[in-house]
C-alpha cells in the first residue's frame, strides 16, 4: 500500500513485480468506468493505458457500464468484468489493474474472485471517497437491495494523492462522512455482541481504528480547504478502516445503522428511478442521526420500566410488517422478500438470546458506560461535517431527498439487514415509531444549525 503524491509512478514496477520480469506478452487487464478523471491536466486513465500498453503486448482496456448513466455493482457489471478476466479464449488475465471509484473496484474484486483465477489485483485509488479500496469485501446489488459479500484483497493499493487532491470536493466530503461512522458503528457491533447476535466482536480492531480518529476529526477544517496534509490523513484513515474490517472478519466495525439508512435511501432511488445520492454524504448525515439515537438510549433507558415479554414479537407478527414497509416501492414483493429473508434470521437469533437481553438490562449501568465511550456527541459530528463542507442534515443532501423519503428510510431501516443495531433495540423496546423519528429529525436539524453558527462564529 502506497499513499503519496507520486504513487501512480509506481504502477509499472508493481505490475512487473507481481508478474515476474520478462513477460511482455502478459495479459494485463485495465478496468475503468466511463468517468473522466484528470491528473495534473492529463487524462489519468489514458495515461495508465499508455503506460500498460507500452509495456505489455497483451494489455486490454475494458470500460464497464458504458450503456448506463450510472454504474452499479450488479450482476450485469460483475458479469461483464468477469468475462473480460476469463478471456474470450479462456486465457485468464495475468493481472488486473482497476482505476477509479469504489464501485468499479468492488466489481473487480467480486469478478476476479468468482472467475476462480489467481490474477493479482492492483487498485489505483482516485478519490478519498470510501473505505472499500483496501478491504476484502464488496457491496453489490441483490434483488435491488445492497448486500455486502466476501470478495478479495487487492495485492497493491496505490493512493495517488496528486489525483486525490484534484478530485471533486464532494468526493472528499463523502469520504469524511463515511469515515465518521467510526463513532457509531462500533457501538452497534458491541451491542449486537452483548445481546448474543454477533460473535465476531473484538475490541482490538476498534481500538486500532479509533486511534486514528482524532487526527481526522482535527483535520476537518483543513479538509474543507483541500489541504494536502489533511487529505493524506483522511486517505490513511479510510485505508485503515478497510484493513480493520478485514482483520476483524466483519464489516460491522464500519457499518452500523448509519450505513443501513444510506442503503435505504439508495434502495428508494433505485426503485423510483431517481438519481441516487453520494454514499458517504448520506452516511455522514445518518451518523449524526444515529449518534442522537444512541444519546437518547444512553440517557433514557430505565430497565425497571421495560416490558421484557413485549420485546419479543413473533415472526408471524413481524413478517407482514416487514413486507409492508417495502411494498409501496416494489409492488412485486421481491424487495420485501429479500429483506424479510434477512430480518427473520435476526429475529430468530433475538428470540434465542432472550437471556442475554435480560442480563443486559440487569447490568445496564456498566454497559451504558462502555457503549457511551464508543459514540461521539451528535453535535460534534455535525460540526466536523460542516467544517469539511459536507452535509450535516438530510435536507442538505444532493440530489435532494424528500422529507417523506427520509422518514421512510429511518422508520424502516432496521428491517433491511440481518445484523442488529441500536434501532432494532429501540424498536423492540417500543420506542421506535413515527413520532420518535420526527423528534429525531428536529434534533438533527438543531445540531446542524448550531454547527453552522459555530463555524461562522469562529471564522476570522
Amino acid at each position: 500500500m502506497e499513499i503519496r503524491e507520486d504513487a501512480l509512478e509506481l504502477l509499472p514496477e508493481c505490475v512487473s513485480e507481481l508478474l515476474g520480469s520478462g513477460r511482455p506478452e502478459a495479459r494485463v487487464l485495465l478496468v475503468t468506468d466511463s468517468t473522466r478523471i484528470m491528473r495534473a491536466g492529463e487524462d489519468l486513465k489514458e495515461r495508465v493505458w499508455r503506460t500498460l500498453s507500452g509495456i505489455y503486448a497483451g494489455a486490454e482496456w475494458v470500460v464497464v457500464g458504458t450503456g448506463h448513466s450510472r454504474l452499479h455493482a450488479d450482476e450485469e457489471a460483475i458479469g461483464e468484468v468477469g468475462a473480460a478476466v476469463a478471456g474470450a479464449g479462456g486465457v485468464l488475465a495475468d493481472c488486473v489493474v482497476v482505476v477509479g471509484s469504489g464501485t468499479v473496484t468492488d466489481i473487480c474484486k467480486v469478478a476476479i474472485s468468482r472467475t476462480g483465477g489467481d490474477a493479482p489485483l492492483v487498485v489505483v485509488q482516485t478519490a478519498a471517497s470510501v473505505d472499500g479500496f483496501s478491504d476484502d469485501v464488496s457491496v453489490i446489488l441483490k434483488n435491488g437491495v445492497k448486500r455486502t459479500v466476501p470478495s478479495r484483497w487487492p495485492e497493491v493499493l496505490l493512493a495517488d494523492l496528486t489525483t486525490i487532491v484534484e478530485a471533486p470536493r464532494e468526493m472528499t466530503a463523502a469520504g469524511y462522512g463515511d469515515a465518521i461512522s467510526m463513532y457509531t458503528a462500533p457501538a452497534d457491533w458491541r451491542l449486537a455482541s452483548v445481546l448474543g447476535l454477533d460473535a465476531s466482536y473484538h475490541p482490538a480492531p476498534v481500538e486500532m481504528l479509533l486511534e486514528g480518529g482524532p487526527d481526522v476529526i482535527g483535520a476537518a477544517e483543513g479538509l474543507g480547504r483541500l489541504d494536502p496534509d489533511a487529505m493524506e490523513k483522511l486517505v490513511r484513515l479510510l485505508a485503515l478502516r478497510g484493513i480493520a474490517s478485514g482483520v476483524s472478519g466483519s464489516t460491522a466495525i464500519l457499518s452500523g445503522a448509519e450505513h443501513v439508512v444510506s442503503h435505504m435511501l439508495d434502495l428508494h432511488a433505485g426503485q423510483t428511478k431517481t438519481p441516487p445520492g453520494i454514499h458517504g454524504a448520506q452516511v455522514g448525515v445518518a451518523s449524526v442521526a444515529v449518534a442522537a439515537v444512541w444519546q437518547t438510549l444512553l440517557e433514557g433507558l430505565d430497565p425497571a420500566t421495560v416490558d421484557v415479554e413485549g420485546c419479543f414479537p413473533e415472526a408471524e407478527e413481524m413478517e407482514p410488517v416487514v413486507r409492508d414497509a417495502f411494498i409501496g416501492l416494489d409492488p412485486t414483493g421481491v424487495v420485501g422478500s429479500e429483506c424479510w429473508s434477512d430480518y427473520r434470521q435476526k429475529l430468530s437469533r433475538w428470540h434465542a438470546n432472550r437471556g442475554r437481553f435480560e442480563a443486559f438490562l440487569e447490568s445496564w449501568p456498566d454497559y451504558r458506560e462502555e457503549l457511551g465511550r464508543l459514540v461521539a456527541q451528535p453535535e460534534d459530528l455535525a460540526l466536523s461535517l460542516t467544517l469539511v463542507g459536507a452535509p450535516a442534515r438530510f435536507g442538505e443532501l444532493s440530489p435532494l431527498v424528500s422529507p417523506d423519503t427520509v422518514r421512510w428510510a429511518l422508520l424502516n431501516c432496521h428491517f433491511m439487514r440481518n445484523r442488529l443495531n441500536v434501532v432494532d433495540l429501540l424498536y423492540f423496546l417500543g420506542w421506535w415509531d413515527s413520532g420518535f423519528v420526527e423528534r429525531l429529525l428536529r434534533r438533527v436539524d438543531g445540531h446542524s444549525r448550531a454547527a453552522v453558527e459555530n463555524r461562522d462564529g469562529s471564522t476570522p
